[in-house]
């Protein structure tokens, strides 16, 4: 046993001079030990957790903004007409959100994830299997992601053919051979019925009437008279008319509007739009576009003393001239009616 214990420890003490002498051979002749190399670990990726796991997607919403849905043709996903575009309008027109097949070619995984895919918010009220119901289209409350490119100024010769039912001209382009009219603004804008909500704060309580003002197009209706397959941009040309914008472009019903009290209803204002709109022709966008009327065009119609109109803005003129704390009433609400007096009235009624 004791000689056994002696050959181990031999054997012990020769494995050790043979590990140690190379390494004290080398320090004595100035080189190092050879490094041991360490694996670096990969950097993590934009959009992975500390634990290595990717951060989810918020599929809730959906942007045209991303770089995939920018690289997609419009009619990729939208198609013209829609399938139901009969119960939602009276011509052909793009009247719902895209089918299920125009998901799931890009996002089956998330399409088919659990029971309730967060996926399907974007157009469903109820994210259920039982209920197909969706949002309007447009989705109510839900900022537009485009701005509307419209130029009036190649617009000003457009033809209106009288007496014909807008979804058949739009059906039928090209086939109307009505009596034609130029610069007939009424193709696209309608009187708009409802009643004005008056803006608050004005001492005088000037509530709009019915009729007040002319509403702007809504929807395809307009476009598709001409745009439907002969004029450039077509209908399934999305691009052509709506323009993406980088933020979010806020819609309003209508542009504020509390200064005039022009309504545009009465028997009297029968002139063409473009005698009191005397800019809008050569308007090249929509953007800072204003009703743009002077008031030399409200002098072309009330130009005398005998006229009801003039007669009371010249008085007003008279006391504004008195006392600066006036405040003009018959064509201004109060809150313009106190501001200086432009140029241009000045000019009018000094001549």
């Amino acid at each position: 046993m004791r000689i056994r214990l002696v050959i181990v420890l031999v054997f012990a003490a020769l494995w050790t001079a043979g590990y140690l002498f190379p390494r004290v051979a080398l320090n004595a002749s100035g080189e190092s030990a050879p490094q041991v190399k360490q694996k670096k670990r990969p950097a993590r990726r934009s959009g992975q957790t500390a634990t290595g796991a990717r951060a989810a997607k918020d599929y809730s919403s959906f942007s045209h903004r991303s770089a995939k849905h920018r690289s997609l043709a419009c009619d990729s996903c939208h198609t013209a007409p829609t399938a139901n575009w009969l119960k939602a309008s009276a011509f052909p027109d793009v009247a719902d959100y895209p089918g299920h097949a125009s998901c799931v070619g890009c996002h089956r995984t998330e399409f088919f994830k659990g029971a309730r895919p967060n996926i399907c918010s974007i157009c469903h009220t109820k994210v259920s299997p039982r209920d197909g119901a969706r949002f309007a289209f447009d989705k109510p409350g839900a900022p537009s992601q485009f701005n509307a490119v419209f130029p009036h100024d190649k617009h000003q010769d457009v033809i209106a053919a009288a007496g014909f039912d807008r979804g058949f001209r739009a059906a039928h382009a090209g086939q109307e051979n009505a009596a034609q009219k130029y610069n007939n603004c009424a193709i696209c804008h309608q009187t708009n019925d409802e009643t004005p909500k008056p803006a608050g704060g004005f001492p005088d309580n000037f509530e709009p009437p019915a009729g007040t003002f002319k509403a702007s197009p809504a929807g395809h209706a307009s476009c598709f008279n001409c745009h439907w397959k002969n004029q450039e941009p077509t209908h399934n040309d999305c691009a052509g008319c709506h323009d993406l914008s980088q933020t979010d472009v806020l819609q309003l019903a209508a542009p504020s509007r509390k200064s005039l009290k022009f309504t545009h209803t009465r028997e009297q204002h029968i002139a063409e739009c473009t005698t009191c709109h005397i800019n809008i022709t050569r308007a090249s966008s929509l953007r800072g576009l204003k009703p743009d009327v002077p008031i030399t065009s409200c002098a072309t119609c009330h130009k005398t003393s005998t006229d009801a109109a003039i007669a009371t803005i010249e008085t007003e003129f008279e006391k504004r001239n008195r006392d600066p704390a006036f405040v003009c009433a018959k064509c201004h609400t109060s809150e313009v009616g106190r501001l200086a007096t432009p140029a241009s009235h000045r000019r009018l009624f000094s001549e």
